[in-house]
């Protein structure tokens, strides 16, 4: 077959491989293990030969691929190498008759890349995934908020919780602590008798793993409250302001914030055996895991920057203790440093996630609305603003981290997208469906499954008493079985939890992500825009030919056509979403 120039631009798409399982032979491979590495393109396409470039004790090494079958109109190439190193770090490189094209994960290229966008593959001697994390669904709860302020009454809902189909609960803090939130701790070593207490909580734990959940916990280590008896008793744990007054976090006062410069602070907290991150990670509490506030200053205090020295600290007692527990940091911004594998497993990915489909919905950018003058710019992101900051996250992450991304909306720090009048329920509906689209894990905040009632001008909006006493009316609800059917999606389809994902379009203010494995590919449409579109995807390219049935996985009817190039003609409502079960040849 000759291939003709109006060709090219749908060869270079079609190039692609990951860090999941349908591209190597394991995600977090022994040192020393053979492994074998992957890439597709269409079958016909105009190669000589393919090699992976990779850097073996600091040279240059390039491995030749072999074509090892074809399968649904794609041509898939492999390659053996091994893990001599704890990191592996590589890209491709693709011969053609008159030019070779470069391929990192973000994208082909035409010159010799920087390593900045390499695949990553980290060795199991530095990275070890929880198994738990394959098919998961978190749930958020806010305890005093959840069900008689009590993890009693979280015990009584985890019928409800199963049903709903979470795997995994992740609290909001619950150590002894004066007001609602508890981020203003008085005690690390004791859950707050206002929620019942440590019997309560080990009682928790103990139900959850015997109906096969598993549980993060919240903590800030960051700062304490006013009445942790640390603030008369150790006062030399604090920093101080000039004035001697106890420096408090993002000035509030309420908050003194912990100086790590103490090595018995850090005995208590971390290093001890019976420390605090190390005490609720053991029996009879045996949490999978922490989830970290204000993660994105930690260890910060101008001139004394010892961040990195301590998260290598605390991410090594944890997993010290419990290998796969779960390291959660909150960061709002690009926090690329600490998600290479050798400290947090995962973000809460506000920036990967959350701010973009928030502000692709209709929102003012979390972040920017804070500023005057650029909350007032009318400008409205875009399908290509979209799939440009996918690829300034994902890009530069290790397969295996990108996996875990906590990927949410809402939660107790931002108001519920369906509380603001700006947005209705198809393009809430949209952001909730493309929780299954990007790579992560999906993030339930509790009572969004309800439509629960709220208002967004205040953080007291957004922890309103779950409506348990209109429940069964709320669950017949669009909002309760649009979650039930992406929880049972993600549990269920390897593709939604293992699988690999392409962007197969991106124009206006319309998106469309594949999620895929060999044998199943699913294709999401989301549409902000005001009017009916008509659209073409390229379905080819990930080995799909059309959808199949007339009905989308939320049972909405569709109307589209096969055209001869391979695409897929969709007709696409206006502020829509679809996800559609494709069909290939296999």
């Amino acid at each position: 077959m000759i291939f003709e120039r109006k060709d090219m631009s749908s060869f270079l798409d079609s190039i692609y491989s990951d860090g999941t399982l349908g591209f190597v032979s394991s995600k977090t491979p022994a040192l020393l293990e053979k492994i074998k590495i992957r890439l597709r393109l269409l079958n016909n396409s105009p190669v000589e030969k393919i090699f992976i470039r990779r850097i073996r004790n600091g040279a240059e090494e390039y491995i030749e691929m072999a074509k090892e079958k074809s399968a649904s109109g794609l041509s898939y190439y492999v390659a053996e190498t091994d893990m001599n190193e704890p990191r592996l770090s590589y890209y491709f490189v693709l011969a053609c008759k008159d030019v070779i094209y470069f391929y990192t994960q973000a994208g082909v290229s035409t010159y010799v890349p920087d390593d900045s966008h390499n695949f990553i593959l980290l060795s199991s001697s530095v990275y070890k995934e929880p198994e738990w994390v394959k098919g998961a669904v978190y749930y958020q709860i806010f305890p005093t908020s959840f069900k008689d302020h009590s993890l009693y009454g979280v015990i009584e809902k985890i019928p409800y919780l199963k049903e709903l189909g979470v795997t995994a609960v992740y609290l909001n803090p619950i150590f002894t602590a004066p007001s609602p939130h508890k981020y203003d701790c008085a005690d690390y070593f004791h859950v707050d008798e206002t929620l019942g207490g440590d019997k309560a909580f080990e009682a928790l734990s103990k139900a959850l793993h015997e109906n096969g959940m598993r549980i993060i916990l919240d903590i800030s280590i960051n700062h304490t409250g006013l009445e942790h008896t640390w603030v008369k008793e150790k006062r030399h744990f604090y920093f101080k302001e000039d004035d001697g007054s106890l420096k408090g976090w993002a000035g509030f006062k309420g908050l003194p914030v912990l100086d790590y410069r103490n090595e018995e602070l850090r005995d208590l907290i971390y290093r001890n055996k019976d420390s605090v991150l190390r005490k609720w990670l053991r029996p009879p509490y045996d949490i999978d895991g922490w989830r970290f506030d204000v993660a994105d200053v930690f260890g910060r205090n101008d001139d004394l920057q010892m961040a990195d020295e301590l998260w290598r600290e605390v991410c090594g007692a944890i997993r010290e203790e419990k290998e796969d527990a779960m390291i959660i940091g909150e960061h709002w911004g690009d926090c690329n440093e600490y998600l290479q594998g050798d400290l947090w497993n995962a973000p809460m990915n506000y920036f990967g996630f959350g701010r973009i489909m928030r502000q692709f919905a209709g929102l003012k950018d979390l972040f920017l609305e804070r500023n005057e003058t650029l909350k007032a710019v009318a400008y409205k992101m875009t399908a290509k603003d979209v799939v440009a900051r996918i690829d300034e996250y994902y890009t530069r992450l290790p397969q295996v981290v990108a996996d875990c991304s906590m990927n949410l909306f809402d939660s107790h720090d931002v108001s519920r997208v369906h509380n603001n009048s700006e947005i209705d329920s198809d393009r809430w509906k949209s952001i909730a469906i493309s929780q299954l689209l990007f790579t992560g894990i999906p993030c339930i905040y509790y009572g969004d499954e309800l439509g629960i009632d709220g208002y967004i001008e205040h953080d007291s909006g957004f922890r309103y008493n779950m409506p348990w006493e209109d429940i069964d009316k709320r669950k017949a609800s669009d909002f309760f079985k649009t979650y039930q059917k992406i929880a049972h999606l993600r549990s269920e389809k390897r593709a939604f939890a293992e699988g690999g994902r392409k962007i197969l379009y991106a124009e206006g203010k319309v998106i469309a992500i594949a999620r895929f494995m060999e044998e199943e590919v699913y294709l999401g449409v989301i549409s902000m825009e005001e009017e009916d579109v008509k659209i073409a995807l390229p379905v080819n390219l990930v080995g799909a030919i059309e959808p199949e049935g007339n009905l989308d996985e939320f049972g909405i009817s569709f109307d589209g056509k096969c055209l001869l190039d391979g695409r897929y003609e969709l007709n696409v409502h206006g502020g829509t979403s679809l996800l559609l079960k494709m069909r290939t040849d296999k």
